[in-house]
């Protein structure tokens, strides 16, 4: 039997785990209120960009993202904008030609990710001539602010060579678990990605409206084929002193999954590779960090190792639940003194959702969307389960768009 010294130690660390992970975060929270750094005036454009864009069966989305593409207010003169019609089995391809797009037909080599055509297509933009400056990843489904590549490409001069735009879900209403994914990313691009690029950190990508100048694409290519492909390749990055810079005022609409059974197979995909990511990337970060003395590089590897906030959440529940059965019998001041310090624990993590809406402005429908905040996590831990248990039996599978499923018959 274990003692109970033992497991009230375990407890104390465990708690000790929680409440620095949520100081640190906090502390992320309150850096997005930094001021940001002024960029240099407008100036008549001069670099030419390429946009791609990975689609596999996207006929009925495409339209809608191409034109808003066509109707950025940088010159069209120095914009292209590719499509990778990957594996399609629809006229993906024709509807990218009609739309006055670039089309091109992938129907050779490794198929069931999106970062194999993103390979493919940028080693054929990398080839272009004339050169293009920077390349832009949308998704199919993307709606892109009018603004963007003229907002991009201030930072582009400003000498940042990676610049993640922000990624907003653009169907909150469909659903209440469409309602909940705006909210996550609501939190992400406010708590996780802003916070840390006012510091000089490296924000995370995020696989939509992202921007590289094609120097580090030359030199690196697009390395990673996994199905976490974009956060991979921003830590790729990260190790060779390149930081994913996060501009807020970029904006790219896309869509979310409107079920949870549409949802389910796409957190699959995206936490499937994170076990592996730990373990190849986690150590030459941390390593990188003591060398060269960088806290960029140690957030990194912070930012990897972390629990996401759904189980750090469940383990403050946990924490709570064994501080009450160990107050029995441990002396009574100190048993419930923990009890106490367990049960705010908690509730900090609890209402750190709702601090990061306050300081995002959120509209009041974000609030009564959290209200769907303890289903949502059970669902999350389910899915982090489910990873564990099928490991690499989880295949692709393509997510559908709303267009298909609100369809006229």
């Amino acid at each position: 039997m274990i003692p109970i010294s033992v497991l009230a130690l375990a407890v104390g660390l465990l708690q000790a785990f929680l409440l620095g992970c949520l100081l640190y975060q906090l502390f992320l929270a309150l850096a997005s209120l930094l001021p940001r750094s002024s960029l240099p005036p407008a100036e008549p454009p001069h670099l030419r960009f390429a946009v791609a864009i990975p689609a596999h069966d996207e006929s009925l989305v495409l339209p809608a993202t191409l034109a808003r593409l066509k109707e950025q207010s940088y010159p069209s003169s120095f914009v292209d904008i590719h499509v990778v019609a990957d594996y399609c089995t629809d006229d993906t391809a024709q509807v990218t030609s009609v739309a006055g797009a670039i089309a091109h037909e992938r129907n050779e080599g490794p198929t069931g990710r999106k970062a194999y055509p993103l390979q493919w297509l940028v080693q054929r933009l990398l080839e272009h001539e004339p050169p293009y400056h920077a390349i832009a990843v949308f998704d199919a489904d993307s709606l892109v602010d009018a603004d963007f590549l003229s907002i991009v490409e201030r930072h582009l001069r400003c000498g940042r060579q990676v610049v993640q735009g922000q990624h907003v879900i653009q169907n909150p209403h469909d659903s209440r678990v469409s309602a909940m994914a705006a909210v996550d990313m609501r939190l992400n691009n406010r708590l996780r990605n802003l916070g840390r690029s006012n510091l000089g950190f490296a924000c995370r990508l995020m696989g939509d409206a992202m921007v590289f100048d094609t120097q580090v694409l030359r030199e690196r290519g697009w390395p990673t084929a996994t199905f976490n492909e974009d956060r991979e390749f921003g830590y790729e990055l990260l190790l060779r002193g390149v930081r994913a810079y996060y501009v807020p005022e970029a904006l790219s609409y896309g869509q979310a999954a409107s079920s949870w059974h549409q949802a389910e197979p796409q957190r699959l995909r995206w936490y499937r590779q994170v076990p592996a990511m730990q373990r190849r990337l986690a150590w030459p970060l941390i390593a990188a960090s003591l060398r060269s003395r960088s806290l960029a590089l140690l957030d990194g590897a912070i930012e990897l190792l972390m629990p996401p906030y759904s189980t750090l959440t469940a383990l403050a529940a946990l924490n709570l639940a064994a501080t009450l059965v160990l107050s029995v019998w441990l002396p009574a001041g100190l048993g419930w003194l923990g009890v106490w310090g367990s049960a705010c624990l908690l509730a900090g993590w609890i209402l750190y959702p709702v601090l990061g809406l306050v300081l995002d402005r959120a509209p009041p429908w974000a609030f009564r969307a959290l209200l769907l905040g303890p289903a949502y996590l059970l669902w999350r831990l389910w899915i982090a389960l489910l990873v564990r248990v099928r490991g690499d039996r989880i295949a692709w599978q393509r997510t559908q768009r709303r267009e298909e499923t609100h369809a006229p018959r």
